[in-house]
């Protein structure tokens, strides 16, 4: 499973809800423009007294121009990742694991009204990933996720939604099809996202600053190179998992422009070799233990129609 490939599925309803006018006051920055820079701490396996370096990755992520058929819009967008990976093992040469992948990501998302709560949402993004070090396979090296999900306003309580549906993974480690569910509350200053892979708690003091926690998993498999020994045991992925939860402040710099930093702790970061089916090879000892984590986002969050609206009419 590629849970981080998830991360924009959550995020289109957000979207969505911009689209068709609805109100929000604070907001998460999934799937709108945005810029990442992320660090996350080293540290030492049982495994062969392997000891993992500091991990780094650079995001930036582009939602295309919208387009509209009838009723249905259409959302294209593209992303670029680059992750540094890298470890230092015993009777190795200093960089003889490091690696840095570059992720390509393109997507597109339909969203459509249903009813007067009701909204759907569907898409298929597909993501190839490299280190231009290894020879490179569009089968092996390309993943597909599409998904149907279904968003529910409550009537009786405004702010309030439920968000459900499936995503389908090809290639999948685990399982081909996820029932995803996201329960959110939207309502003046606060955001609430509770769900898989996403936590979020926001809250907004005036009209500059946000405050609140924010917690993901994010699993990943790469294929790689590996040591000849590795090798010999027919490893050809390496999957790594995190679950991570920290602070997190927002600041408006103006206009649509906000800075995103969070500082907190990974607390699982694991690790597992695959083979070539990804069926996992059973080696223990690679379970890193806590670790500390930082990221920064640079992101475009424009406001609601209505908001803009609003803040254009004259005074009376």
């Amino acid at each position: 499973m590629r849970w981080r490939l998830l991360a924009p599925v959550l995020g289109c309803w957000a979207v969505a809800v911009l689209l068709v006018g609805a109100q929000a006051g604070a907001q998460t920055q999934a799937d709108r423009l945005y810029v990442s820079y992320g660090l996350s701490g080293g540290g030492s396996l049982e495994a062969g007294g392997v000891h993992v370096k500091e991990r780094m990755a650079l995001e930036l992520r582009v939602p295309l121009p919208l387009l509209v058929v009838g009723r249905t819009y259409l959302l294209p967008s593209v992303g670029y990742e680059t992750r540094w990976m890298g470890a230092d093992v015993p009777a190795l040469r200093e960089d003889a694991v490091d690696r840095q992948y570059h992720r390509v990501q393109l997507g597109l998302t339909a969203v459509r009204p249903l009813a007067p709560r009701w909204l759907l949402v569907t898409g298929v993004t597909a993501s190839t990933r490299t280190d231009f070090r290894s020879s490179f396979d569009l089968a092996l090296d390309t993943s597909w996720v599409a998904f149907a999900m279904a968003r529910y306003q409550f009537e009786d309580t405004p702010g309030l939604g439920l968000m459900f549906g499936v995503v389908a993974l090809w290639p999948f480690d685990k399982l081909p099809v996820i029932p995803m569910l996201l329960l959110t509350y939207r309502q003046g200053p606060y955001v609430v996202e509770v769900g898989l892979p996403r936590l979020t708690l926001l809250r907004k003091l005036g009209d500059t600053v946000e405050l609140g926690l924010v917690g993901a998993l994010d699993m990943q498999v790469l294929r790689t190179r590996f040591a000849p020994e590795l090798q010999a045991l027919n490893a050809s992925y390496l999957r790594e998992t995190q679950v991570r939860v920290g602070p997190t402040v927002n600041v408006h710099l103006g206009r649509d422009l906000w800075l995103s930093s969070s500082v907190g702790v990974s607390l699982i970061n694991d690790y597992a070799l695959l083979d070539r089916e990804r069926d996992s090879l059973n080696v223990r000892g690679l379970d890193m233990g806590p670790a500390p984590y930082g990221r920064v986002v640079l992101g475009w969050r424009p406001a609601p129609p209505q908001a803009k609206a609003r803040g254009a009419r004259p005074a009376p």
